[in-house]
């Protein structure tokens, strides 16, 4: 076995001694940031530099080595976002480490991230807090960001899922680390399928969490899959009736129920001067915006009942995740950009406004997609990882997927198929996004908590063949996988 405190102790002086591979990164130790150590594992925190094509490339590392470890192959976390940042004072993810704590776990803040060297900064000030945010006042800051960052010299393309997997490759080398996996969610599985594809003779094993392809363009599957998961929720709460009778208020259905916003907005006080009104719309948009969760029907059916008796608190759940996502804005809006905007086709102006099963607040759809043309500009999109030849994956790789994921949709990796053969891959038909921190909460039916134990065991059963196979589980495995 190859352990990591064993792989650290060189670190007591200066930065690692570079050869061959190595050559590529130094690495010397710093104070950790976390304000709660991790409960089963001891952290040692590092800073981590290369140079990468003219840029000198820093970022945080924290080694969690676990207090009473199983000897196992080390796994090394891959945020999502774009814009997560594990090594922080509030980082490390404690879902992440439940099912980890026997093991060595790696985390890093990817290039660009709070903390890391370079950065894409973009500073939207109060314009952020404007409904129509990605407007003409909007962009023409973002224009005006561009320019400073070119003048600069901070090249956009610096801040890929390529290099990102790079990073990683370096990272593991320069830790002297002969295997490790890699668990990937969302955005981080993009950096996960590079690292496949590359086969680096460390990788042995991968996990992909709601999976995002490296250059595809699934403006159309993102459509669908909030049609999808709206639809779950209609099915639940109006003709299941599993909404209060009290929630439904005569409503037939879920488009019914949001039209009463059309007539009487809700209004959320941001700050004591600034207020957004949401019409039916936007309720909808909200609502489907809880598949973030793994959850998010089971939360979205209860929000439709907490707007009927518990109203207020309703509101308080709104507000706190609408200015949670505003500060995530505000820190990685140049990170999303970069990485949603490699994707996009002057044809998804015409594809957002296309009809749609549930209403959707179309001029956000268009703001937000003029906000990707402008940041891509004339520069070359990634590679798109779909059009290189079909192979076997190599190693062990666990693709889990939740059927009512409208951010990274099922379909994107049941594509995956055509390019990767042995792949393990599971959907669970009722669950939103980040299935495998799935934990027991608002479950709407027997079925969908099955699905979230399942779920929630697929990791651990992927990385410890002695758990035993569970029959009820294995009905969730994709058509045509092993």
């Amino acid at each position: 076995m190859r352990r990591i405190v064993p792989a650290l102790a060189v670190l007591a002086g200066a930065a690692l001694p570079a050869d061959g591979a190595r050559a590529q990164m130094t690495i010397a130790p710093v104070a950790c940031p976390f304000e709660t150590p991790p409960p089963d594992h001891h952290a040692t925190c590092l800073r981590a530099t290369r140079d990468d094509g003219g840029a000198r490339i820093s970022f945080d590392v924290a080694t969690l080595s676990p207090h009473d470890g199983s000897g196992a192959d080390p796994v090394l976390y891959i945020p999502g976002g774009p814009g997560e940042a594990p090594v922080a004072a509030d980082g490390y993810h404690a879902d992440l480490l439940s099912f980890l704590f026997d093991r060595p776990v790696i985390l890093f803040n990817p290039r660009g991230t709070a903390g890391t060297d370079p950065r894409p900064v973009c500073d939207f000030g109060d314009t952020l807090f404007d409904e129509d945010f990605g407007n003409d006042a909007s962009r023409e800051i973002l224009a005006g960001c561009i320019a400073r960052m070119e003048g600069e010299g901070v090249d956009p393309e610096w801040f890929t899922s390529r290099r990102i997997a790079d990073d990683i490759d370096a990272l593991v080398r320069a830790l002297g680390i002969g295997r490790a996996g890699v668990y990937g969610i969302s955005y981080g599985t993009e950096a996960g399928l590079h690292l496949i594809a590359d086969r680096p003779g460390w990788l042995g094993f991968a996990i992909l969490d709601s999976v995002s392809v490296p250059g595809l363009s699934g403006t159309r599957d993102e459509i669908e899959g909030r049609d999808r998961f709206l639809a779950a929720l209609d099915d639940s709460c109006f003709a299941r009736a599993r909404c209060i009778p009290i929630a439904r208020h005569g409503a037939a259905d879920l488009a019914d129920w949001a039209a009463r916003f059309d007539e009487a907005p809700l209004t959320l006080h941001l700050t004591d001067d600034i207020a957004w009104s949401f019409d039916g719309s936007d309720v909808l948009d909200y609502l489907a915006g809880l598949a973030v969760y793994p959850d998010g029907l089971g939360l979205a059916q209860g929000t439709i009942d907490a707007f009927a008796t518990a109203r207020l608190r309703a509101m308080g759940w709104m507000l706190t995740d609408t200015l949670y996502d505003l500060d995530f804005v505000r820190e990685s809006l140049p990170l999303m950009l970069q990485a949603y905007a490699d994707t996009f086709e002057p044809a998804d102006f015409e594809t957002v406004r296309a009809p749609s099963r549930y209403d959707r607040d179309l001029d956000d759809a268009a703001n937000l997609l003029a906000f990707y043309r402008l940041w891509r500009g004339a520069r070359p999109r990634e590679a798109a990882f779909l059009d290189a030849p079909a192979r076997e994956a190599g190693v062990p790789v666990l693709v889990l997927s939740g059927g009512l994921d409208p951010l990274t949709p099922p379909e994107w990796a049941a594509a995956l198929h055509a390019r990767l053969t042995g792949l393990e891959h599971y959907v669970y038909p009722l669950l939103g996004h980040a299935v495998s921190l799935s934990r027991t909460g608002d479950a709407v039916s027997e079925e969908m908590d099955r699905q979230i134990a399942c779920a929630g065991r697929a990791v651990p059963a992927f990385l410890d063949p002695a758990i035993p196979a569970d029959p009820d589980c294995d009905a969730y495995r994709a058509k045509g996988t092993q």
